[in-house]
């Protein structure tokens, strides 16, 4: 054997030797770090689950798997965890393991519906499955605090023509026939009772006429006899009565779980969330009046000054009767 190559078997050794050490060194700080790093046995969806599929029927989609601990264990986890696994199995449970966390799957899926999509690959937890009475969603929770919700029926020309969704906001109007003189008996102010009241003669004239005088009923007051008869025995009246209410749902269309957003005229029961004395005034509304809806637009809106409307104020009607007085009183 010559001396180079010798020195090139020589070489090869201690390469081989090198190589085996480093071999050596990296199997050790993998064992230590894989030490370090401990895997729990769960259960993950081997392929998506939809929202609301029972847990009977999920049961063949989800599988036993492995996660590392540290995504598995921490404080207020629910995610179902069997316990350690691997090297790491027969250690001290508080240090490799999952004892906190629950872990049995016929629990979690027994009478249980999916809470919403599970994705593939997703661990399962005690939240991923609930009890259907759970998934109920309550229109109270979606009431603004200080706030109430009440209804009221309207058709669809009462309704804006049926398109107001959850989430509108509308005004309110009522309509109503009202005899101002039925008041009188709950009238609680004394002076605009006394103003309704019947007067028997001109009160410019009381004190000079002698106590002892009578009064002619047929004789004309120089000022009105009764005021009462200067006022119509009735009104048809609409006004505004609530402004910028906002509508939580239509019928089973709810502004926290909305259905389908098409433009389909709906009629039915409307919810208004108001506060409870809105509330009150919308029962009364209800209770006496014809109440309808009109649709605002999106965006801020600006409150008016409501004042009732009135026969004349469509019509215009005493406008006529005057243009037709003055014509018979000119001869024309």
């Amino acid at each position: 054997m010559g001396r180079r190559t010798l020195v090139l078997v020589i070489a090869v050794a201690l390469a081989a030797i090198s190589g085996f050490a480093i071999y050596q060194y990296l199997t050790n700080v993998e064992d230590d770090i894989r030490a370090d790093i401990a895997e729990v046995g769960v259960y993950r969806a081997s392929e998506q689950i939809a929202s609301g599929t029972p847990g009977e029927e999920a049961r063949p989609l989800i599988i036993e798997d492995t996660a590392l601990r540290e995504s598995v264990v921490f404080e207020g986890s629910t995610i179902l965890c069997t316990g350690a696994v691997g090297t790491n199995a027969d250690g001290n449970p508080n240090e490799v393991g999952c004892p906190a966390n629950p872990n049995d799957l016929n629990a979690v899926l027994d009478g249980k519906v999916a809470s919403g999509p599970i994705a593939a690959g997703q661990l399962i937890a005690t939240s991923s499955f609930a009890d259907t009475r759970d998934l109920q969603q309550r229109l109270s929770d979606a009431i603004a605090p200080g706030k109430v919700a009440i209804s009221i029926d309207a058709d669809v020309p009462s309704s804006a023509g049926g398109f107001i969704r959850p989430g509108d906001n509308v005004n309110v109007m009522a309509s109503a026939t009202l005899a101002p003189l039925d008041f009188l008996e709950i009238i609680s102010n004394d002076d605009l009772r006394d103003l309704l009241v019947e007067l028997e003669v001109d009160p410019t004239q009381q004190d000079d006429t002698p106590q002892s005088e009578t009064v002619d009923p047929t004789a004309q007051p120089t000022t009105p006899g009764n005021v009462g008869t200067a006022i119509a025995g009735s009104y048809d009246v609409t006004q505004t009565i609530l402004q910028n209410v906002q509508v939580i749902a239509v019928n089973a269309d709810t502004r926290p779980a909305p259905l389908d957003t098409g433009l389909t005229p709906i009629a039915g029961v409307f919810v208004f969330e108001v506060t409870p004395q809105q509330a009150e005034l919308i029962e009364y509304a209800r209770q006496y009046t014809a109440v309808s809806m009109a649709l605002l637009p999106a965006g801020d809106y600006v409150p008016y000054d409501a004042q009732p409307i009135v026969v004349d104020d469509i019509f215009g009607l005493l406008d006529r009767i005057e243009l037709e007085l003055g014509q018979v009183g000119s001869g024309n």
